[in-house]
């Protein structure tokens, strides 16, 4: 009968149990630096497709901003949003709901898919920074 014995586990277990609890903060770096990204990225799309209004002199690509890291059991997200609001006559309208009705449309308006455009041609870029903040600070668990 053969017997097959695996030895060094336990290093692989270890090094598995340090990289699966990340810091908030490492976190946080890595969202924040994956935010920047998208939120550039999202405005060169919008101003790609024509989401700029040439009557307005502050415009909603002019107000993009980025939330606050919010650490989840999942990792984190960070939200890219409008900020502010536009007045046109009596009527104020929030730059988010502007930008959604660019994204999706409307009755006499056709979508101009700006922000899901962005999304997805630069997933890659986006994912990078957050990549390599994880990456480095895998490292330098491994070196320790």
């Amino acid at each position: 009968m053969a017997r097959l014995e695996l030895f060094g586990f336990e290093d692989l277990d270890d090094a598995f149990r340090r990289i699966s609890d990340i810091p908030d903060a490492v976190t946080a770096e890595a969202l924040d630096a994956m935010a920047a990204v998208a939120k550039d990225a999202v405005k060169t799309q919008g101003e790609a497709m024509g989401v700029r209004d040439p009557e307005s002199t502050v415009h909603i690509l002019d107000k993009i901003t980025t939330t606050k890291a919010k650490i989840t059991d999942s990792g984190g997200y960070e939200d890219v949003t409008f900020s502010g609001s536009r007045l046109r006559g009596n009527t104020r309208t929030r730059n988010a709901e502007i930008a959604f009705v660019n994204e999706y449309g409307k009755r006499g308006q056709p979508a101009r898919p700006f922000i899901g455009t962005a999304m997805t041609k630069n997933e890659n870029a986006i994912a990078e920074p957050g990549e390599k903040i994880l990456g480095d600070w895998i490292e330098k668990e491994f070196t320790r």
